[in-house]
């Protein structure tokens, strides 16, 4: 799980970051060729489609880690210890099966795809890939945090948020004294 958090989450954090910047460049330079030169960047609309797509899926896996999906847990959470375990445990049996699923007739489908996008010539395998890829991740962290959570290890949803709290103020600290 450290291992987890201290590479694999800031890795992505960091692409993802990447993909925002490069994006709002790619739709400054657009606007200017469009605008000032007469000359837009053709294949920039479809290609900022595609990082849509990227982000968020990317940004479910992160979602995921940190436990902030929307979830429908009213009745998990009236339940008393042993029956909220059992229907939790059920709910994450039939998101795994449906999420490897997923994963498993995705890569079939991607395996079909020879062609390559109609503007920026991308290849669709690349664009596509990260439907699978997101899926293996986002198990892989709802194994990880139930595993935690059967050990009693997983921070509780106040304790991330305080932990949050904690982290911003650290930083305006900083920027404070810089």
């Amino acid at each position: 799980m450290k291992a987890i958090r201290r590479y694999f989450l800031p890795l992505v954090r960091l692409f993802l970051g990447l993909l925002l910047i490069t994006s709002v460049f790619l739709i400054v330079a657009n606007a200017i060729g469009r605008y000032v030169f007469l000359a837009p960047i053709i294949w920039a609309e479809e290609v900022l489609g595609y990082v849509l797509v990227w982000t968020v899926y990317l940004g479910s896996v992160l979602v995921t880690w940190d436990g902030g999906h929307l979830k429908m847990d009213l009745l998990s959470r009236t339940l008393p210890g042993i029956s909220r375990t059992i229907v939790n445990s059920v709910s994450i049996l039939v998101f795994i099966f449906i999420g490897g699923l997923i994963v498993y007739q995705s890569l079939f489908a991607i395996a079909d795809l020879t062609h390559l996008s109609q503007v920026a010539e991308i290849p669709m395998t690349l664009m596509h890939g990260i439907i699978p890829a997101s899926f293996f991740f986002v198990i892989v962290c709802i194994l990880v945090r139930f595993r935690d959570n059967l050990a009693g290890s997983l921070e509780s949803e106040e304790e991330q948020v305080e932990a949050l709290r904690e982290a911003a103020e650290r930083a305006a600290q900083e920027l404070g004294k810089g």
